[in-house]
């Protein structure tokens, strides 16, 4: 009876999220104040030209923005996978930085280093108006370098196992290692540098807080102007033309990430670890590393740097004191824990429950059911911050706690997933078929086999919603629910209020618990059972 019960929990808890997401989103599309509120019809000239120009530079934006991540990613992979140098394990474990650091506070240590106070200022002694960050320039140099340990992570991984009988072939025949790499290498890393690069596109096509605080006047994404529209304006109706144009935009890239995502698999289990790592070599090969190293020593540790050094001025805590007795800091706190935890549980609870029913009925599926179990953890994804919080606000004008923790579940629950499901999905039909005979009934081998086998992963996957949960900026701030703050919210409002010290102390905050988290979770998962 109690497993019973446990099992109808967790059903509810997953069909709840379904709706969290589904029932926002239908009503950030369809609705009464598209006829009633709208003072320029949608297909307008000028707000037809207006959303075009949007969108046009939301594209341009986003795609400069992966092509730096795709260029300094492929070329720091190939050290990664193919070289020995120092601290190689110190860059390769960057690739939790754009995972559990929070576009925030990579923000923060941007202007703490380039800003106009900032530490090159003030060594080179400028004094101009004129600043590399308030721009379209800045704007794409802060997250083509933010995202591109994404890309190293995934090609180097790549790298390191793709066949080698073709590249041996041709170096026999005379080939050059320049010409192998662009006729040969190039083309079987290609799966997976589209994999890691259509990802990457989809964090800029949806960057908010970066566009926000650094964005041109006069130029403005999808995202940002959706913002503004619902907060600002209160247009519901342009906010809904934006918001129907994001979507259709994001479902396109990420249905092709699914489709790139299965070739890169492919690849990796066909392939084999390959020869050992030599040291740097050749005079044009150091030449590059350099170039290559200082550039993410300058644009992504420096900013991460900045933020301590920002956060601790002459090397004292008296700006962390004055965070921490702040007046509202400790309800601060509070809030973004107690809502990090329960987004956590139902991420968790949702992911494991939709990974046990679609690993049962493996055998039983056709094709139409397979592209529906497969689109259902997906199509969050596809999905902003603020358009599910838009949803929000056109469902219950006033937000609430219990709203932000259901959106938060709703658009984080797919990355819990890809995590459980991962060691569900191997689990070998014989141990389920036995386990199913000799147990007492049919829920016990959730209890005796599944979470068993899958509890580092669960683990993980809790520590990851949570530091999700606790570095969302965005949800927050679109909610903008009364007499509640939280830690990323309280670093927002006191960089707004020119506290940056502060804000850099409470933005520390906010990166040292992400970062133990995701740690801690990875860590669990990767030890050996």
């Amino acid at each position: 009876m109690a497993y019973k019960l446990i099992i109808f929990v967790a059903i509810c808890i997953l069909l709840l999220t379904i709706a969290a997401f589904v029932v926002p989103l239908f009503s950030s599309f369809v609705g009464k104040t598209v006829f009633i509120d709208s003072k320029i019809s949608f297909f307008s000239k000028s707000n037809l030209i207006r959303l075009a120009r949007i969108t046009s530079f939301t594209l341009f934006q986003a795609l400069i923005s992966t092509f730096i991540a795709m260029i300094i990613g492929i070329a720091t992979s190939f050290f990664i996978a193919k070289r020995t140098f120092p601290l190689k394990s110190v860059l390769s474990s960057t690739a939790a930085v754009p995972l559990c650091i929070p576009a925030l506070i990579v923000a923060l240590g941007y202007i703490s280093v380039f800003g106009k106070n900032g530490f090159f200022s003030s060594i080179l002694s400028i004094k101009s108006n004129f600043s590399l960050l308030y721009s379209f320039f800045g704007i794409i140099i802060i997250q083509g370098f933010y995202n591109f340990p994404l890309v190293m992570t995934v090609v180097s991984d790549s790298w390191k196992k793709i066949p080698k009988e073709q590249s041996n072939i041709a170096r026999i025949l005379g080939a050059s290692e320049k010409r192998i790499f662009f006729t040969i290498t190039f083309f079987q890393l290609l799966p997976s540098i589209i994999s890691a690069c259509i990802p990457v596109f989809l964090f800029c096509f949806f960057s908010f807080m970066i566009v926000l605080l650094f964005g041109p006047i006069g130029s403005s994404t999808l995202e940002v102007e959706l913002y503004h529209a619902v907060r600002t304006s209160v247009d519901f109706s342009m906010a809904r033309s934006i918001a129907i144009i994001e979507t259709i935009c994001a479902i396109f890239i990420v249905s092709a990430n699914t489709f790139f995502e299965l070739k890169s698999e492919k690849l990796k289990e066909k392939s084999e670890e390959s020869e050992q790592n030599q040291k740097i070599h050749g005079i044009i090969e150091s030449i590059f590393a350099i170039i290559l190293f200082s550039l993410i020593f300058i644009f992504f540790i420096m900013p991460l740097l900045g933020i301590v050094f920002s956060a601790f001025p002459r090397f004292s805590i008296s700006e962390l004191k004055k965070v921490i007795f702040l007046r509202g800091f400790s309800k601060a706190f509070m809030n973004t824990i107690i809502t990090a935890f329960f987004t956590a549980i139902f991420c968790v609870i949702s992911a494991f429950t939709y990974s046990v029913l679609i690993n049962n009925q493996k055998s039983s599926e056709n094709k139409i059911s397979t592209v529906i179990k497969k689109m259902i953890p997906i199509l969050p994804m596809a999905i902003s911050s603020v358009v599910m919080g838009f949803g929000m606000i056109v469902l219950v004008k006033k937000g609430s706690p219990w709203m932000l923790v259901a959106a938060q579940t709703a658009l984080y629950w797919p990355f819990a997933f890809r995590q459980i499901y991962n060691p569900i999905s191997k689990i070998s039909k014989e141990i389920i078929s036995s386990a199913t005979i000799l147990s007492p009934n049919r829920f016990d081998i959730i209890f005796r086999i599944y979470i068993p086998l899958s509890w580092r992963n669960i683990v993980s996957a809790f520590g990851f919603s949570f530091a999700m949960s606790v570095g969302d900026t965005t949800l927050p701030l679109v909610l903008s629910i009364p007499k509640f703050d939280t830690l990323s919210l309280l670093a927002y409002r006191m960089a707004g209020s020119y506290r940056f010290s502060q804000s850099c102390a409470c933005a520390l905050i906010i990166a040292i618990i992400c970062s133990v988290l995701f740690a801690i979770g990875n860590k669990i998962k990767e030890v050996k059972k």
